[in-house]
């Protein structure tokens, strides 16, 4: 016979919180391109992913912002990063957050930042 998990248990587990990194630097590479087009490559990126009225303060390299669902909050900041020895930048896409959806999410953020970079400047070699 199967026991039941506790209310609390099964709480504890919907609400348990996850984060993450994705980095080009990290995966070694980054694209050529000036400050202001990875400023705007940023800020259109988490744009187009967050709702406008769910945006944090951010910079002219960082972007946040956040969604939420019933309990579920995702927090989403997207940086570039500059390489100056190769006039490049690479791009970096945090989630912070409770399980639901927030990795999905961010690796598709993540993706559109490199399809979007690639359109801009070619990809160099960080190593």
């Amino acid at each position: 016979m199967m026991k039941s998990l506790p209310l609390l248990a099964l709480a504890s587990l919907l609400l348990c919180s996850c984060s993450g990194t994705h980095s080009t630097i990290r995966d070694g590479y980054a694209y050529q391109m000036t400050e202001d087009q990875a400023g705007t490559l940023v800020d259109t990126v988490i744009r187009s992913n967050i709702v406008n009225d769910r945006m944090l303060p951010g910079s002219k390299l960082v972007a946040s912002g956040y969604d939420r669902a019933m309990t579920d909050t995702q927090t989403y900041t997207a940086t570039a990063v500059a390489v100056p020895r190769l006039n490049a930048y690479g791009f970096e896409v945090q989630h912070e957050g409770t399980m639901f959806n927030g990795p999905t999410k961010a690796k598709h953020i993540f993706a559109t930042l490199n399809e979007r970079a690639a359109l801009v400047g070619p990809r160099v070699s960080v190593k």
